[in-house]
């Protein structure tokens, strides 16, 4: 518990430890029982996640796991169940309880079953055609209704042969087969979910492969309840699924921080030399090779690698710079550490050169001691347990939950060469006497415009992980920003900003609701990369350049404080803004003092009294 009375991720973390896995599904009941017994206003928002069920079969019994497994993670779900086998009218029926719920995540559960039942609905059975359009064209008249009036992103799963087929060694030779007719239905399954960046495929199939088929259905349950999901796969799914949460409420990690020696590679660099650790085509060192690709997948994905290592830093680099094998160089890599130093005391380093809470940040270290020691140093830090064997690494890493990445965007991939570049632009800082000398030598260049196709997803994700500068933290999806934009009820500006050492991407984004009397700001948040330059005040410039346009006098805006955006928290005194007796912060366009930055450029930015610039940020 904290000091304010309220639970904390440990403490959640704490109860659902008392599951271990491959214990059976009484064990979660228990552990969910515990988790009742916590009062629900000792919750705090930023733990709880609203996470919505649709289904073809009972999912009751899949509830308390998947509870459990979010509390593993240290979130607490907020449920609601769709009543058995109405996941279409749920979805179809705007005034159902799915709408009213709200959700962050929506899962739609449906079984392979549907499309048995459909297929023997006539005798001989029906092709694949009839059956897959009776299931796909409704399906996604309902993610349509959905997609315009619903809240959060959809995940939805594949389907997989649940038994063994009696079609014989033929069967591939014919479109009539029920194996035909799945991967008919899988195949059009994501070719139309493709098309929709709020909605997701969950890998069913491959969940049910790691799980093994044989112990991935129960027939006793599914006959008697339609209850299909053994233990097994119920606490798989489960973990997957929170990987989601975890993503869709901007808590997945942006940043593993990684050890060297039997991590990276096997064997200590430090006894062993460069030419005697174990990386290569061959074992031993093959599955150090393979754990490296799988880190570079997630890298190109958007998540920061770092290294924390003991080691001499010569003899380190030089493994990283000239070992044929080492596939994670130093281009690869946001920042490291590698000295004698304490790790905990490394990571804090690393997280305050990265600008990244620690929160956000994962560490892999091969050592029990290690991980024990940084973790209660660090408590909020992510520390797994890895296996104890270095060839599962590469298949293990993938099931981490806070690995999920929903949004990938051009910033993603640039993001590692963002932090070099920022690096250099700190060496610059240090010769230069003053802080005005370095802005203006920055030469800072913005491109501010609204929202548009090109930089959708971008904002959908800034609003998403944006926690320290940001007034609200309110977080909405591409849905909501969609329906708004396209009535007017709101204005989504994007700020995209450069200097002379390279691109920081699409770093800003304001929502404004525009209205006679006053324009308000609703949201209004800056990446970490950008601030201290006060490109926030060209921004702030522009939203009042376009209100006075208007023939609007006067903005407002909120802070509401989350307990981790304090550095907004004099933004808007800073600027001219005096609160009310409400709390709403005004400030009169009429009264001077809102000035554009003498050292920024505008980049594609129309000064008043000219057409304005509706293309989105870069």
């Amino acid at each position: 518990m904290s000091l304010e009375g309220q639970v904390d991720s440990a403490a959640l973390e704490r109860l659902a430890s008392a599951v271990q896995p491959g214990q059976p599904w009484s064990a979660y009941q228990a552990a969910a029982r515990a988790l009742d017994r916590i009062p629900r206003e000792t919750i705090p928002d930023r733990l709880r996640a609203r996470v919505a069920i649709l289904g073809s079969f009972t999912l009751d019994p899949f509830l308390p796991v998947l509870r459990v497994e979010a509390a593993r993670a240290g979130l607490w779900l907020d449920t609601y169940l769709a009543p058995y086998g109405l996941y279409l009218s749920e979805l179809l029926d705007p005034g159902s309880g799915l709408y009213q719920f709200r959700p962050i995540v929506t899962f739609l559960a449906i079984d392979g079953d549907v499309l048995w039942n459909q297929r023997w609905a006539e005798t001989p059975p029906l092709k694949s055609e009839p059956v897959v359009g009776g299931l796909l064209t409704p399906l996604f008249a309902g993610l349509d209704a959905f997609e315009r009036a619903g809240s959060g992103i959809v995940v939805m799963n594949d389907f997989v042969l649940p038994r063994r087929s009696t079609e014989g060694v033929n069967a591939f030779r014919s479109k009539g087969t029920f194996a035909h007719t799945i991967a008919h239905a899988n195949k059009h399954l994501r070719l139309r979910l493709s098309l929709r960046d709020q909605t997701f495929l969950f890998p069913l199939a491959d969940v049910v492969g790691q799980v093994g088929r044989t112990h991935a259905f129960n027939w006793r349950t599914h006959y008697r309840g339609h209850l299909t999901w053994s233990d097994a796969l119920m606490a798989a799914i489960a973990e997957r699924y929170v990987g989601f949460a975890l993503a869709a409420m901007g808590k997945a990690t942006k940043c593993i921080v990684l050890d060297l020696d039997n991590t990276l590679w096997g064997g200590v660099l430090g006894e062993e030399g460069p030419t005697g650790i174990a990386l290569g085509p061959h074992w031993p060192g093959s599955e150090f090779v393979d754990f490296q690709r799988e880190l570079l997948n997630l890298q190109r994905q958007g998540i920061l690698l770092a290294l924390c290592s003991k080691n001499n830093e010569s003899e380190a680099l030089a493994v990283l710079r000239d070992h044929p094998s080492m596939l994670i160089r130093e281009p690869q890599l946001a920042a490291f550490r590698i000295n004698w130093e304490d790790k905990a005391s490394n990571i804090r380093s690393l997280a305050g050169e990265l600008n990244i809470g620690l929160d956000h940040m994962l560490l892999l270290d091969d050592s029990p001691h290690e991980r024990a020691w940084v973790k209660d140093q660090i408590p909020e830090l992510r520390v797994p347990d890895l296996p104890p064997d270095p060839s599962m690494y590469a298949h293990w890493v993938g099931s981490l939950p806070s690995l999920m990445v929903l949004q990938q965007t051009a910033e993603d991939l640039q993001r590692t060469q963002q932090y070099q570049e920022s690096r250099t632009r700190e060496t610059y800082r240090t010769s230069i006497d003053s802080l005005e000398d370095f802005l203006r030598g920055l030469g800072l260049r913005v491109h501010i415009g609204l929202v548009d196709e090109g930089s959708m997803a971008r904002v959908v994700q800034l609003l998403a992980k944006t926690n320290q500068f940001n007034l609200t933290t309110r977080r909405h999806d591409e849905a909501t920003l969609r329906r708004q934009v396209a009535s007017a009820a709101w204005r989504v500006y994007t700020m995209g900003v450069a200097d002379r050492f390279g691109d920081f991407g699409l770093t800003a984004v304001a929502i404004v609701e525009p209205a006679a009397a006053a324009w308000h700001v609703e949201s209004f948040l800056l990446s970490c990369r950008v601030i201290g330059k006060s490109v926030e005040t060209a921004l702030l410039v522009r939203i009042a350049e376009d209100a006075r346009g208007a023939g609007v006098s006067v903005l407002s805006a909120e802070f509401i404080d989350s307990g981790r955006n304090q550095v907004a928290s004099t933004f808007l005194s800073n600027h001219g803004f005096d609160a009310d007796a409400e709390g709403r912060w005004l400030r009169s366009l009429d009264a001077p003092g809102l000035e554009w930055p003498a050292y920024i450029t505008p980049a594609g930015w129309h000064p008043a009294g000219t057409a304005p610039d509706n293309h989105g940020g870069r």
